[in-house]
């Protein structure tokens, strides 16, 4: 069988490609590697600095109105990794900055897990796994 070598990117569906551009930039720290228009769609691909991962932000027209629900079949949420614990609560303390709703800093079996959504609802979290001693 062929190796997979990694994920390359994700594609969500936002009901505002420019709202959502500017909250990944504001919130996240994302910057724009290129954007496309078109009839159907809006779109721009988002990454972290050191360009480890891409996201793509797209916007359908027509939009149905449909709200994000985990619940759906599709996406349940989408997980970034953060390599301390130290950062994760710099992050939840970023996010409450930001004014962004959040879980607050969750211990998981794995080391500490903080959920929170962008603009459309899509749930995010970022994830901080203990090293096996």
């Amino acid at each position: 069988m062929p190796n997979l070598s990694g994920l390359h990117h994700v594609a969500l569906t936002v009901s505002n490609r420019d709202v959502s551009v500017e909250w990944y930039g504001r919130v996240l720290g994302m910057g724009e590697l290129f954007s496309e228009e078109g009839e159907a769609r809006r779109a721009c691909v988002m990454c972290f600095a050191d360009g480890s991962f891409s996201v793509g932000l797209v916007e359908h027209r027509p939009d149905d109105g449909a709200e994000f629900s985990p619940t759906h079949r599709g996406l349940d949420h989408l997980a970034f990794t953060v390599d301390t614990k130290d950062e994760i609560d710099q992050w939840a303390q970023r996010l409450d900055d930001a004014a962004v709703s959040n879980s607050g800093v969750i211990d998981i079996p794995l080391g500490a897990m903080l959920n929170f959504k962008d603009p459309d609802g899509i749930a995010l979290a970022l994830v901080w796994e203990r090293a096996d001693d």
